[in-house]
């Protein structure tokens, strides 16, 4: 089961990630309308392969459109699952970190 929290704050949407990511809860993640976000990792309990190829294949997407989204994992889940996507450690960090890459 999965659940997120969206919260919109200066520009940038928060996505926090609870629960299992698969081919079957990755639905719920809506972001076509946004520019700046970031998906918080840190209580993900799983990944299948298909939302690892979705949210890499998400980040390009965004790349080529002027958008942006980072990961906050605290834990480094993701190192080695979504090379090239940026992190962060904490929410926070996202508001510096979205400034130096405009």
């Amino acid at each position: 089961m999965l659940k997120t929290n969206m919260e919109f704050s200066k520009g940038i949407l928060f996505v926090r990630i609870r629960g299992d990511l698969n081919i079957n809860t990755v639905k719920v993640l809506d972001l076509k309308d946004f520019k700046f976000i970031v998906l918080n990792i840190d209580n993900m309990y799983s990944i299948d392969s298909y939302c690892i190829k979705y949210l890499n294949s998400i980040y390009k997407k965004f790349k080529s459109t002027k958008g942006k989204i980072i990961l906050c994992d605290k834990y480094n889940i993701s190192k080695k699952l979504l090379r090239g996507i940026p992190r962060i450690d904490r929410e926070y960090d996202a508001y510096e970190l979205f400034e130096r890459m405009i």
